[in-house]
């Protein structure tokens, strides 16, 4: 890294720290904080950890076969699954979906999936209107800014921000100040365009490979909204999301919440057998229509998982259930949040792994270097990810990347043994 890129680097981070830093701390250190007390009340908190990762373990070791039971369970349901190989392949398959319909507007619930294929972006291009019903996603969509978080995406603002935001965004009759204030003018302005919209896009926690079930964790229920407020339903997720059954989300429940925002339970758990058996509406029209006119299509998306997959050190990360335990416990995290100490999509430590994996080293180098090695991540993790080897290995390959494999040594002779003890 020449010293010009450093001094940047250096001056981005001293930025976020200035303008965002306050907000993640508070907002960390408080969903860290309500982990510990929520797990405190678990009798069988580090079997049920044990548990969940053995699931995630045999899902990824038996994936293709997985795959291929979901397939005929979501085409016996009624739907459709299409597996896409890469991020362009997965926005054109949602784009001719958009287009057989003919689409004007599509409402989303929160994907990190989404993130990372930037599919409204794509969808943007065809005219398409793309609206965010997750309201800290609206609010970073109204902002026109990226995540910092993988589950609080607007974790990096704080509710004087948000108000001088919409007041100048919308300019509202009334100006908008607490809480409650932009609470109800997201719930009002979202709800007519969730009513106006002709498919509606999801993601998905878990996919279950038995009966096609999604399991969709949520803190406004906007993933129900979006799914039975429209006739077509596209439901995108990672590969590896895939697990053997209904069964086996048992552990996840218990996990997700405590780990991700210190919640017993998240506020809506929603498990969906797509095409969902409610009617079809028409809102304009003040019509119903029959469940059977219902469209669903599962959009399981590779763009490198499966190479992953067979890679020994990036494998684990795939066990990732995306509840951000690693960026709430993470010291260097809480300070500077996702905008930093993150690459193209995914933040924190486990971000290493995955931008590696799916947008490659250089992206991965941008922000690895803010992972000391302390561990405390690990402990945190619900399925017991060591993190911070997995940053160690993609810090190993970018600097022997960068360096062609061909280091100069301070002294002759003295070089570092080829399988160094230890490891």
């Amino acid at each position: 890294m020449s010293s010009k890129h450093r001094a940047s680097k250096a001056e981005h981070i001293r930025r976020v720290l200035a303008t965002e830093g306050d907000a993640v701390a508070a907002n960390t250190q408080g969903f860290n904080q309500g982990r510990y007390d929520s797990v405190a009340d678990l009798e069988d908190y580090e079997s049920l950890k044990e548990e969940a990762r053995a699931i995630k373990e045999d899902a990824i070791e038996r994936l293709p076969d997985l795959v291929g039971d979901l397939r005929e369970a979501v085409e016996a349901n009624g739907g459709t699954l299409y597996v896409a190989e890469d991020a362009e392949d997965a926005n054109d398959y949602v784009r001719k979906v958009v287009d057989d319909v003919d689409g004007e507007r599509v409402v989303k619930s929160k994907s990190m999936t989404t993130e990372e294929l930037e599919l409204n972006d794509a969808l943007g291009a065809d005219g398409v209107d793309v609206v965010e019903t997750d309201l800290g996603e609206w609010v970073l969509q109204v902002a026109d800014e990226a995540p910092s978080h993988i589950v609080a995406p607007a974790i990096h603002k704080s509710r004087e921000s948000i108000a001088a935001l919409f007041n100048e965004r919308f300019d509202p009759e009334r100006e908008l100040v607490s809480a409650e204030d932009l609470t109800r003018f997201a719930r009002e302005t979202l709800g007519e365009q969730i009513a106006d919209a002709d498919v509606g896009v999801t993601g998905a926690n878990f996919v279950t490979a038995d009966s096609g079930t999604m399991a969709l964790v949520t803190s406004e229920g906007n993933a129900r909204k979006t799914v039975t407020a429209t006739d077509t339903h596209v439901a995108v997720a990672g590969v590896e999301k895939v697990i053997p059954s209904v069964e086996d989300l048992r552990p996840f429940v218990e996990l997700i919440g405590r780990s991700g925002t210190g919640q017993d339970i998240t506020s809506y758990l929603s498990l969906l057998t797509p095409p969902v058996g409610s009617p079809t509406l028409d809102f304009q029209a003040d019509e119903v229509g029959s469940p059977g006119d219902r469209e669903f299509h599962l959009v399981l998306v590779d763009n490198g998982r499966m190479a992953m997959r067979e890679d020994d050190d990036l494998r684990e990360t795939l066990y990732c259930i995306r509840c951000s335990a690693c960026s709430n416990s993470c010291a260097n995290f809480q300070q500077v949040g996702g905008h930093a100490f993150g690459g193209e999509t995914y933040s924190g430590g486990i971000a290493t792994g995955w931008e590696a994996g799916v947008e490659g080293l250089d992206t991965a180098r941008e922000f690895n270097d803010l992972c000391t090695g302390c561990s405390r991540c690990v402990n945190a993790c619900p399925v017991g990810i060591d993190i911070p080897w997995i940053n160690t290995v993609v810090r190993d390959r970018a600097n022997r990347s960068e360096r062609g494999g061909d280091l100069d040594w301070l002294v002759e002779g003295l070089t570092p043994d080829e399988e160094p003890a230890g490891l």
